[in-house]
């Protein structure tokens, strides 16, 4: 892959079908990032939101309290250990709002390099967040499967 400062030499000659199909679909490509990286934290919020909620239930029907009748320390690491996976995923929903936060953007539509900066900052940003709030969807289930094992085996 290449980054940003570097160029493939352009062929000389005239460029043949396939060489057209693949600049325009990279065009493509690029008009449509901003939406499908807004499709993508949509869905992410949809599935966390949704663990959220399973999660609750889960807690909610089950007999914790009892369980956590220990003293200490010990408690509070396993009450915190049950709130690690909502707290990670309260994360992950936050960095995935960001992905629709609005941005003020300086460009001059006269300028090609200024057009194209603006739109690479614009995907770059929302990337960020997506890649962030995947992060944190996925720590998540970390503690959570530590939960469920402590859960099968103390419980």
């Amino acid at each position: 892959m290449m980054s940003e400062g570097d160029s493939e030499p352009v062929r000389g000659g005239s460029l043949t079908k396939l060489d057209r199909f693949w600049l325009e679909t990279a065009r493509g490509a690029a008009k449509e990032s901003v939406a499908a990286l807004e499709e993508a934290a949509k869905q992410l919020i949809s599935v966390t939101s949704l663990l959220q909620a399973i999660y609750f239930a889960a807690i909610s029907f089950s007999d914790l309290k009892g369980s956590l009748a220990v003293e200490g320390e010990i408690r509070w690491a396993l009450v915190l250990l049950l709130v690690l996976p909502i707290v990670l995923w309260l994360a992950s929903l936050a960095f995935a709002v960001l992905v629709f936060k609005p941005e003020t953007y300086r460009t001059n539509l006269s300028s090609p390099d200024l057009a194209r900066s603006m739109y690479e900052e614009i995907v770059g940003y929302k990337h960020r967040q997506l890649q962030r709030a995947h992060l944190f969807l996925l720590l998540g289930f970390v503690p959570l499967v530590v939960n469920i094992v402590l859960y099968l085996v103390w419980i």
